[in-house]
This record gives C-alpha cells, structure tokens and sequence, in this order.
C-alpha cells in the first residue's frame, strides 16, 4: 500500500467513523483503518463481495450491517459499517454511532472519489445476505468493586474530554467493567444498557463543564435514536462511540473556558506525559517563560503545574496498581518518576497512603 493510499484512508476513517479493512488478491489483512473496538471483519462476507465486479460493490447483510469493495490495483478496500441501523435517520451531528443504507452508500461513493477523482458505477441490484446470529454478544459475569472502580476511571475521563485516553482505557471497561442484564430479550437488554451508559456519560460531561441543559438535550435525542434502532451488532462499540460523542463536547467546552496557552500545556501533559522531566521543557515547548506559564496555569485551573503533572502521573499509577500485577518500582518507572522514593513519597503526599497500602485496599 502507498503513502498517498494509506492517507487518505487513514483520514477519511477518521472523518467519517467508517471502519476500513484492506486485503491482498490472497485474502492477506495488510492494512486496516478502524474504530478501537470493532470486530475482526468475516470470512464470509469477503468471499461474497470477492463475486461482484462494480466499481463499487455493495452488501446489506439483513438488519445488522452494510460492508462495500473497492478494487485498488491487487488491493480490496472494504468499507465496513459494523453498527448499522436500518431505521436510516439522518445524522450529521453524530447525535448516535449509526450509519443508514442510503448514508453508507453515499459515504462508500465519497471514498472512492477520494482514491480514484471520479464517481462510481454502482449496481442497482442490493444483495441482501443474512449470516446468521450477532457478531458481538454480551456475556454477563458477577459484578465486582474492581468493576465499579473501572467505570469511575472512565467517566472521569470523559469528565476531562480526553479522547486518546478514553479509548485506551475503554478495553480495560470492556474486560473489567460491570455488565448487567435488564432482561432475556436480547435487544431490549442492550438498549437498556446503553440508555444506562448514556446517563453515565451525561453526568460525567456536566462534571467535565458541559452546560446541564446541552448535555441532557444531547442524552434525550441519544436515547430517542437507541429506541429507534432495530439492531445493535456490537453493544461495546456502541457505548463506546455514545461516550465519544459527549467527549467531543467536553473538549470543545475545555478548549473555549481556558487560555489558549494552558489549554496548549494541558494537551502537551497529556501526548507527553510519562516523558516530561521538568516543567521548564513545557514552557520551552510553548514558547513562553515558565513564570508567566505557570502563573496562568494556576490562575486558570486552581492548581499548580507541577501538581497536575503529578496528579497525571498519579492516575496512571493508580490504574496500573489496581489492574496490573506489575512492581511497584516497575510501575513508578512505566508513569515517569526518576526514582521510587519520590514516587512513594508524591504518592503520599496526595493520597495520604502509600502505594503498597492503596494497591491492598482497593484489590
């Protein structure tokens, strides 16, 4: 695959949410552009869209998903909308993670534009295929303090409109968190649970400094768009692209309350944060005098810059302790402390135990 390929599906995954897989003429995954959660793409349907020749071959696998092929040279670029609603409401705003039949289409036709500058001949014919049972299936499993530790982790990560790390530790949720069941009705349990999830991340976004009445506007057309949906294929990758949307809104609120400039040095904790020595390094990054930093970082979020590198630190230690067997000096090493005296020492300045003891009480 070139670099002028790979851009532009990388970019337009990006842009658009669609999930893009590319195979060789062996059926080789050698490249794949996708959500964090979404499921190795089936055997099945490659072999079926290997028997269409359009320049754009489509498939509607019945009431669960939309997948269409771009023939590239050797190349099939497969565009997979894995959560799909057949209820095709509009949705440009990404009030819900969905995708319609007539969007996807016009979504696939952007794509190969994209790669090939003109528009494609498409079929009028629509295979309708139906594969069997769901792709993702919940399994529920006795709830645990180590769950409920795991979901707080992550709302207040949505709190802090951190996508990168919302998505990392979403994984961790997905094996650790508690999932329930409402229900024996399948969709009606899934729809209940995310409903659940879609309250968890509302009050979340207002801690995160989301206006009350946007957040709950933004919930209740969520919800009107769960209801509506006939299937949900993957209930993680679901929930988790609900709890992206409300971060996109916690960030664009995070960026206009603050200075630029300490909204600059926030993002640069978080892309750096393991690697930073000093907090002369952040200042010179930004171009400015620490003084004049650090006083406008403390005026804008009430704490210090050094302390909210350290907090940073903190919380990733903290994650490690409780969900990983790792050594303590290990993990003060893995978070960016030059020595585990300061790191236990730092520790217990700000959370009044020491590491050892918060690994034995939350465990």
């Amino acid at each position: 695959m070139n670099d002028n390929l790979y851009k532009v599906l990388k970019n337009f995954s990006e842009a658009t949410d669609l999930n893009i897989y590319v195979f060789s003429n062996s059926r080789k995954l050698i490249g794949k552009f996708t959500t964090p959660l979404a499921p190795v793409f089936p055997d099945v349907l490659l072999k079926k869209l290997e028997k269409r020749n359009d320049d754009l071959s489509l498939l509607l696998i019945k009431n669960r998903s939309s997948t269409g092929k771009i023939k590239y040279q050797d190349l099939s670029i497969i565009g997979w909308n894995a959560n799909f609603t057949i209820s095709n409401n509009s949705n440009y705003d990404r009030l819900a993670p969905l995708l319609g039949w007539d969007k996807f289409i016009q979504t696939m036709r952007c794509l190969y534009f994209m790669i090939f500058g003109r528009w494609p001949n498409i079929s009028k014919e629509t295979k309708e295929l139906d594969i069997g049972d769901n792709l993702y299936s919940l399994s529920t499993k006795k709830a645990s303090y180590k769950g409920y530790l795991v979901e707080n982790e992550l709302m207040d990560i949505v709190s802090k409109g951190n996508i990168k790390l919302y998505n990392k530790y979403f994984r961790n949720f997905v094996i650790n968190g508690n999932i329930g069941e409402f229900g024996h009705n399948k969709l009606r349990n899934e729809k209940d649970l995310a409903i659940a999830a879609t309250t968890l991340y509302t009050r979340a976004a207002i801690k995160g400094g989301l206006a009350a009445s946007e957040a709950y506007g933004l919930s209740d057309k969520i919800i009107n768009q769960i209801e509506e949906d006939v299937i949900i294929s993957n209930y993680f990758e679901y929930s988790r692209a609900i709890g992206e949307i409300f971060i996109n809104r916690v960030y664009r609120v995070k960026r206009n309350n603050i200075t630029p400039l300490v909204y600059k040095a926030q993002e640069y904790i978080y892309e750096n944060l393991v690697n930073i020595k000093s907090v002369k390094e952040i200042a010179e990054s930004l171009g400015t005098s620490l003084s004049y930093l650090q006083h406008l970082f403390k005026k804008d979020t009430k704490v210090s810059l050094i302390k909210f590198i350290n907090q940073e630190k903190l919380n990733l230690a903290k994650h490690e302790l409780i969900f990983s067997e790792k050594k303590i000096e290990d993990i003060a090493n893995d978070v960016g402390f030059n020595s585990f005296s300061v790191f236990s020492r730092t520790f217990k300045k700000i959370e009044k135990i020491t590491p050892l003891q918060y690994r034995k009480k939350l465990k």
